[in-house]
Formats: C-alpha cells, sequence, structure tokens
C-alpha cells in the first residue's frame, strides 16, 4: 500500500508569525505560561514546543485537505475524460456507444457536479458536520508530537527577537520621532511593542490603532504623527533583521567555501541574496559560477545581485509560459511530454497528439520582443530532440509494463513515437544529403509525410510572429490566451 502523500505545509510557516498568533491567544498563552511552569527550561522552551505542534498539525491538517484535494481532482479527470468520450462520439455521428445510456451521462454530469462542489468546501467534503479528527488515538497523536520534539533536542522553531537591528533603527531616527517613541513607551509599553511587530498591512493598522485608542489623547496631533512614522521605521527593521537574523546568517556564511562569494553575500542584500544563501546554498554556488565565468567580477556584489534577478525573472517568465501554453493548446488532446519547471534544460517544451492524430512539438518563447528569429530546438537540434523524446518515451513505456504487467500502451502513443523516430531518421538523411536549396522544402514534406507540426508559443511574453525562414522550415506560431492576472492580496 502507497503511503498518503506529505505536504509539509507546516515548513512555510514564519516563525515570528507563529508566535505574534500565539502572543495574541489568551488559550496560547496560557499553554506557553503552564509549560514554562513545569520545565526547568522555562519560558524559551515551551514557546519551542508551541510552534512545533502548531507546524505539526498544520503539516497534518494540511496533509488531510491537499490529500482529499488530489484524489476529488483524479476523479473530476475520470469523469471529464469519460464525458468526453461520450460527446465525442455522438458528435462525430454516432449514437451512445454500446452499453451507454443516456442516464449514464447525466450520472457523470451529477458525480461531476458533485466532486466540484466538493472540492470548493474541502471541510464539508472530508467530514461533513463531524469533528475533524486528525488521529483515531488522540493520546497517542500527542505521545508522537513529544517525541519528534524531543528528538529533535526541543530545539525546533528557534525564535530571537532582532533587537540590535531595531536598537540601530531607533538611534538613526530623528531625535523628535525618539521623544514620541519614549512617551508611548512611558504611557503604552505593551501596546507600542505590539504595534512594532505586527505583521501585514492589515495588522499593522489595527495594532497602531489600538495603540492610538489607549494612549487616549495624551499625545499631541504632531507626537502622534512623528510616532505612525517611527513606527514604520521601526517594523521594517524588525522585518527585516527577522528575514536574517545575525546567528542565521553567519551560519549561511560558515557554508560557503568560496571567500569572494562569500564577502559577496556578507555584504548583499537581504531581499535576494542573503535570502538565496540561507535556503538554496548549493543554488547560489552554481549561479555565482555562472557569473564569474560570463566575467563578473569578484567583488562586484551589485552586478551579482542583478544577474541572480535577471536568471530568476527570466526562470519565472520560462515556467509561466510552459505551463500555460500547455493549458491553452486545445487543439492538444494527449501530451507526452507536459511542461515542468526545468525550462533552462535544452530540448522541445511539449509534446502532445492533436485531435486529428497529428504530432505537436512546441517551443514556448515567452520573450519580450516581439519576433523570433532562432529556434533551434525545432531547426538546428531537431533531429537530436526527436530521437530523445521518443527514446523517453519508449523508456517509459517500457517501466510501465514492468512495474504492471496487465498495461496496454494506446496505440496512438505507439504510432506518435514511430512517426517521431521516422521523421527524425529522414531530416537526419536531408541535412546530410542533397542541396542546401532545396532542404527547408524537403524538411518541410518530411513532417507533412510523418503528420508532425512544429508550433512556436509565447504564453507568457511578447512574441507574435516568427520569421520567414522558420516559417520554410515549417515552423508556425501558435497564439494562445494570456495567462490570468491574480488579484493584488493587500499584503506588504
Amino acid at each position: 500500500m502507497t503511503p498518503p502523500r506529505r505536504f509539509r505545509a507546516g515548513r512555510f510557516l514564519d516563525a515570528a508569525a507563529v508566535h505574534a498568533a500565539a502572543d495574541a491567544n489568551p488559550r496560547l498563552r496560557r499553554f506557553v505560561r503552564t509549560v514554562a511552569g513545569h520545565s526547568e527550561a522555562g519560558d524559551a522552551r515551551a514557546r519551542r514546543l508551541l510552534e512545533h505542534l502548531i507546524r505539526r498539525i498544520v503539516d497534518d491538517v494540511g496533509d488531510l485537505h491537499l490529500g482529499n484535494a488530489v484524489t476529488r481532482l483524479e476523479r473530476i479527470a475520470v469523469l471529464r475524460e469519460n464525458i468526453a468520450a461520450i460527446l465525442d462520439h455522438v458528435l462525430e455521428g454516432g449514437t451512445l456507444p454500446d452499453g451507454v445510456r443516456v442516464e449514464t451521462l447525466g450520472e457523470y454530469f451529477d458525480q461531476l457536479s458533485t466532486e466540484m462542489r466538493e472540492l470548493s468546501r474541502p471541510r464539508d467534503g472530508i467530514v461533513g458536520d463531524a469533528p475533524l479528527r486528525l488521529a483515531d488515538d488522540a493520546g497517542a497523536y500527542a505521545d508522537s508530537l513529544l517525541r519528534e520534539f524531543e528528538a529533535d533536542g526541543g530545539a525546533g522553531g528557534r525564535h530571537a527577537e532582532p533587537t540590535v537591528a531595531v536598537a540601530d533603527a531607533f538611534r538613526a531616527l530623528p531625535a523628535d520621532r525618539q521623544a514620541a517613541l519614549r512617551r508611548a513607551a512611558e504611557l503604552e509599553p505593551r501596546a507600542l511593542w505590539q504595534a512594532v511587530a505586527a505583521e501585514g498591512e492589515a495588522s499593522k493598522r489595527s495594532a497602531v490603532a489600538t495603540l492610538e485608542t489607549r494612549l487616549g489623547g495624551r499625545l499631541t496631533p504632531d507626537e502622534l504623527t512623528r510616532l505612525r512614522t517611527a513606527l514604520d521605521d521601526l517594523g521594517r527593521a524588525r522585518n527585516r533583521g527577522l528575514q536574517v537574523s545575525d546567528a542565521r546568517l553567519a551560519e549561511a556564511l560558515a557554508r560557503i567555501v568560496d571567500p569572494d562569494l562569500r564577502a559577496v553575500v556578507a555584504g548583499g542584500d537581504v531581499w535576494l541574496t542573503q535570502q538565496l544563501a540561507l535556503h538554496n546554498p548549493e543554488a547560489l554556488a552554481t549561479l555565482w559560477q555562472r557569473f564569474r565565468d560570463r566575467g563578473g567580477r569578484a567583488d562586484d556584489g551589485p552586478g551579482f545581485r542583478a544577474y541572480l534577478r535577471h536568471d530568476m525573472v527570466t526562470y519565472g517568465r520560462g515556467v509561466l509560459g510552459e505551463y500555460s501554453a500547455a493549458f491553452s493548446l486545445s487543439s492538444i488532446e494527449l501530451f507526452l511530454k507536459g511542461p515542468d519547471a526545468n525550462v533552462k534544460v535544452s530540448g522541445t517544451d511539449l509534446v502532445g497528439i492533436g485531435h486529428d492524430g497529428w504530432v505537436w512539438l512546441v517551443d514556448d518563447k515567452s520573450h519580450r520582443a516581439t519576433s523570433v528569429s532562432g529556434v533551434s530546438a525545432l531547426t538546428d537540434n531537431l533531429v537530436t530532440n526527436l530521437r530523445r523524446d521518443a527514446g523517453d518515451f519508449r523508456d517509459a513505456l517500457a517501466r510501465l509494463q514492468r512495474d504492471d504487467p496487465g498495461f496496454v500502451p494506446d496505440p496512438r502513443i505507439i504510432d506518435a513515437v514511430t512517426r517521431m523516430e521516422n521523421a527524425a531518421a529522414e531530416i537526419d538523411r536531408i541535412n546530410r544529403t542533397g542541396s542546401a536549396a532545396t532542404r527547408p522544402a524537403r524538411i518541410t514534406q518530411a513532417l507533412t509525410d510523418q503528420r508532425l507540426r512544429l508550433r512556436v508559443t509565447s504564453a507568457a511574453g511578447e512574441v507574435r510572429e516568427i520569421t520567414q525562414a522558420l516559417r520554410d522550415l515549417g515552423l508556425r506560431y501558435e497564439p494562445t490566451r494570456a495567462p490570468v492576472p491574480l488579484p493584488p492580496t493587500g499584503g506588504r
């Protein structure tokens, strides 16, 4: 039996946000006080335990909801395929397939509606009105949480306030803002700190409003104005310090072997260079080597940051382009090669079989330019890519047959792979023989004979046309729908 998939949503929780939520909840504050009173390690260990419990419970609840959603999506896919097969059969002039009644189609639509409805109401779809149970035995579940915490030495969820960063920011304030802060600290110290430590714009506005209410007119309007500005300054300094504390940065720097890269990271910005050092040091080292290989100076921190940003933006546009193209190409009925996150790997981006049986080879060019003149994956490297993709598909079919002796490949896939191999052999022969002047026409004919289409998309870019030279080689630009923009979140 395959174990349930673990999504580990709890690891994405920010430690500061967890502690801020705990501080705002009376029951959680009481929990920390109770545990601290029975522990030799006191408050610090109690807070670490609470963070561990919250992360683990978020993990388990997330696994329950996401696992249920994945299962429902799989059932929805099957129902849609069944409905589409029936409708296609009828639209092509046939009667209902053997064994299928009109009522069956209605049942499929009812099931699809139910699955879609339950997908939008995850808790109801899992337990209805019953309590959400994470385990059959609450005691055993609690024991497992404690064992995990103890196995980690009770060190999970370490959190330290960036007091140095906040103090430095305070000293940098003008004297009148410092005076406004000191006055508020004398009158309402707890509410003042809650305003400084608030996470997110909404929480910040609420905390500041609460502080002003408690101050109750004891500060003049000018003092309140200076206080609001000072709170913004200290809040930004605290958030910056939380992103990269001195201890975390020291650990990250210790892992960097290259002394030049270590110096660049130490003096780099907290939002990009240092974050990458903290969370993905292997990628940082790889990108640093590429930067240096391309002539980047060992002491050029700003230049390396610009290189990182360009690389990340380009990568993000490429991933978005591939996925958007895959969901926009409605003519493709079956993908043999779908979108993935490996946008820097050479080769075709998408390979699919259309409704008419033609094989589509797609290269997405999500560029800012409006025209494309070079598509090496579908021109210079076409033979190599056809053979590599066909070989990958045959290997995948062989693995499926080894894992399940009863597996029967879809005949359309076998036919498509064979045609790709035939086209590769013929185009390879054309490239080695005959007149160069007639080569584009002969390649185009070879693709047509094997019913292969070469398409260029730009789902996340500005490309709207390809050059005549590419069209002469059989390539065509395939328009795609623009990706739907995400609404603003209102966060910082």
